[in-house]
């Protein structure tokens, strides 16, 4: 324990009387000019760093530290006259005494009329013969010879007695937690990165519903969408507020919430409680007055039945109106956690609950803030990220700052351009990142798993519509790939964590997507060499059906294909020959047509009306979508193979022939918008240009909106002005589509401080757009 004394200007001259008056009274051995006083002073619990303004109690009372000669004397507490002197008082007044280092041996309490002189170490009153300094020496002894008391004991008094110190001691305890949780950009098995967090709606909704006294909360949405970012962000707004502090626990740490919130508060504080302890004390503060205590829970599951009890328990009339909770949960469990284990009736968790808040991907307004925070770090997007779905989700954006962060080293005057598509540098990233042998043999059973939910004819269709999004196992899949200990080494280490799914069943979320991206490529490169020797048609079609439910899917696809050309081997020309041949086609949508896709991680059916509307029907509600009456009504139909070969056509794939540089030609000029679509993501609209008789081609104001159109980029931005020849056949092709993705790549290019920029722009304006602009002419014939 430390003290720190924060007072160093004089008090108000009438606070100063005061005081001098009051232990004239009580102590006139003293010599005037002896004693020193503090108003504004600081201890220490644990690691937490507790400030206290005295004269800012709301009982009328001064607390103050006198000092004689600069030493400790007394904790003196001025209440003002006519103001009964309590217990309560006395508890308080002894606590900060002990609590001290080193410790006050008096504690006096007055207002004016009475008063009351307590011995420290003993909390009895100190009446000696007569008060001098004699018997004051024989008190400051006995007090160092006694055995060390109760600093729990006078701990628990100022944690539930007084607000200054619980409030602070809650936000110190959240606040080392959080800090355990937080890691550099490239530590993705911390959930948190460090100095990077952005505003949230759901948090700002919380908040309100806080404020008007909401009781309990639940914030609920896909894995990985940020919802223990969202407590995070609600912790330190709190500790702005005067009205409200945030004990931040992870539902999963220890046995129970309460067991989490004593090894919490034991840890951060050094209080060593145990949970009935900590139970009390939340109780007592729940019924006091003052400021709220928000519990806020992550990660709650289902099959924690001690977690769900105790929140039965919390949420009851037992506890009052100043405990808070907000609970955070992943959606495919929100039906079990709300439904009687009879499966009959709504569960008391569900009968309690005041508010519900769903978390989606980033709208528009989270991903201009997400956006901001990035660009703060000195990373900013290419035009078109905004289009992008997957940076929509949290978990890529910190893949991306792992991967393009500006080191220490880096020149402060220059930042880094974060791409507008993923593409296969996720996957070479990570096997840099990751290099541990023992991790990838775990993470490649968890691979087969998944691979082999996604293909399987028993997946229930909420949990192949949420693998399109997130990687997520049955556990009785991956039983079949890993031993029970690999499993639960995965989960103890942060990797994998376990959920009941609201389909049924025991499911396993990964927490670290990219790396299981990895070994999915390593899988699918064994089957693709030995089915593309057998039968190049078969393995084309298993490929891409494959993939098309697999998050990162057209990535992994392409990538499995660089891996299947390791130790020697060439690439499985068959195979691509056949996926160039399985070209998207448009077709229109009929009325009548039933769909169902994911909006924000929600499971949604779509049903196309008629009136040219669209029905969806999510979470139980239903709501209309008006559709422009001017929309072609198309569908783009089988599109994974071409976005394979999108991703594939970045590449640099060699021989005599550069068959990446055939893929670009020939992937480019597809007459239409060629990306995966996303209904997750907030429509903003897409800049194109609608030929008759040819179809639609993007405008340049889109920006980087395609994985072909990157792919382009990345090809012209390594090795543009070495490309004359190839720049002259996509010119002497007259291809619109063609010649419009080269056209937004080349203007991506030009802002870039590379040796290329000037090539790209001088290309562009004196060859590019004038074979545009006939290419659009002879298209208009």
């Amino acid at each position: 324990m430390s003290t720190e004394i924060l007072t160093t200007n004089p008090t108000e001259a009438e606070l100063e009387a005061k005081i001098r008056a009051a232990l004239c009274k009580v102590l006139p051995w003293i010599p005037d000019g002896a004693l020193t006083h503090q108003v504004r002073f600081s201890f220490t619990i644990g690691r937490a760093k507790i400030d206290i303004d005295g004269s800012a109690t709301a009982e009328g009372r001064t607390d103050i530290l006198v000092q004689l000669h600069g030493k400790p004397l007394c904790v003196l507490e001025l209440k003002r006259q006519r103001i009964e002197l309590t217990l309560d008082d006395e508890a308080q007044g002894l606590s900060y005494a002990k609590v001290m280092n080193p410790p006050y041996p008096l504690v006096i309490i007055t207002n004016g009329d009475d008063t009351r002189i307590l011995a420290a170490h003993t909390g009895q009153p100190w009446e000696p013969a007569n008060r001098s300094e004699q018997e004051f020496t024989k008190l400051v002894r006995s007090a160092a010879s006694a055995a060390t008391t109760s600093i729990k004991e006078a701990v628990s008094t100022l944690m539930g007695a007084s607000p200054a110190v619980w409030m602070q001691a809650v936000n110190a305890a959240s606040r080392e937690r959080i800090r355990e949780m937080t890691g550099d950009w490239d530590a993705p098995s911390r959930p948190f990165a460090r100095n990077f967090l952005f505003p949230r709606k759901a948090t700002l909704a919380a908040l309100h519903f806080l404020d008007q006294g909401n009781r309990f909360i639940l914030i609920h949405g896909a894995p990985l969408v940020g919802k223990s970012n969202i407590l995070r962000e609600l912790w330190l707004r709190s500790t702005k507020l005067p009205n409200i502090a945030v004990l931040f626990v992870e539902a999963d740490a220890g046995h129970g919430i309460l067991q989490a919130v004593a090894d919490l508060l034991t840890s951060a504080l050094s209080w060593p409680v145990n949970a009935e302890e900590a139970r009390h004390w939340l109780a007592k503060l729940s019924h006091a007055d003052g400021p709220a205590l928000v519990l806020a829970v992550d990660g709650l599951s289902p099959d924690q039945d001690s977690a769900r009890r105790e929140l039965e328990d919390l949420s009851s009339a037992t506890f009052g109106p100043r405990l808070l909770l907000v609970v955070t949960v992943d959606e495919g469990a929100v039906a079990k956690l709300k439904t009687h284990s009879s499966g009959r009736q709504d569960s008391v968790i569900a009968r309690r609950l005041n508010v519900e808040i769903g978390v989606g991907f980033l709208d528009d307004d989270e991903f201009d803030k997400a956006a901001e925070a990035l660009w703060d770090k000195r990373m900013g997007f290419q035009h078109g990220a905004a289009s992008a779905a997957e940076l929509r989700v949290p978990w890529v954006l910190r893949a991306l700052g792992g991967q393009f962060a500006p080191g220490k080293g880096d020149p402060t005057d220059l930042a880094a351009l974060l791409p507008a598509q993923l593409s296969l540098d996720v996957i070479r990233h990570v096997r840099a990142r990751f290099s541990d042998p023992e991790l990838s043999r775990q993470f490649h059973g968890l691979a087969r798993g998944v691979l082999d939910d996604v293909q399987a004819e028993d997946l229930p269709v909420a949990l192949k519509l949420e693998g399109m999004a997130t990687f997520v196992v049955r556990r009785k899949t991956l039983d079949n790939h890993l031993d029970r200990r690999d499993i639960d080494d995965l989960m103890a280490r942060g990797y994998l964590r376990p959920a009941i799914h609201d389909s049924g069943g025991h499911v396993l979320y990964v927490r670290i997507p990219q790396l299981l991206a990895s070994e999915a490529s390593r899988v699918l490169a064994e089957g693709l060499i030995e089915r593309s020797a057998a039968d190049p048609v078969e393995a084309a079609q298993w490929l891409s059906a494959t993939t098309s439910y697999l998050a990162l899917g057209d990535i992994i696809g392409a990538y499995a294909f660089v891996d299947a050309t390791r130790d020697g081997r060439g690439v499985p020309f068959e195979v691509v020959q056949q996926l160039t041949q399985m070209a998207p086609s448009p077709s229109p949508i009929r009325f009548g047509m039933r769909a169902a896709t994911l909006i924000g991680g929600r499971k949604a059916d779509l049903t196309f009306e008629e009136d040219g509307t669209i029905t969806v029907e999510i979470d139980g509600e239903t709501h209309k979508i008006s559709v422009d009456p001017e929309d072609t009504g198309t569908m783009l139909g089988d599109h994974q193979p071409w976005m394979i070969l999108s991703h594939l056509a970045g590449q640099h794939l060699g021989g005599e022939a550069r068959l990446d540089l055939e893929l670009l030609g020939l992937i480019s000029s597809y007459p239409h918008v060629l990306r995966r679509p996303d209904s997750s993501v907030p429509d903003r609209g897409e800049w194109t240009h609608s030929i008759p008789g040819y179809g639609d081609v993007l405008c340049h104001r889109s920006g980087i909106i395609e994985p072909i159109t990157f792919s382009l980029f990345k090809m012209l931005s390594r090795e543009g002005p070495a490309q004359e020849q190839w720049i002259e056949r996509a010119v002497s092709s007259g291809s619109l589509g063609l010649l419009a993705r080269i056209d937004v790549a080349l203007r991506a290019l030009e802002v870039l401080i590379s040796p290329a920029a000037d090539w790209a722009k001088s290309t562009r304006l004196a060859r590019i757009a004038p074979a545009l602009t006939e290419a659009v002419a002879c298209a208009g014939e």
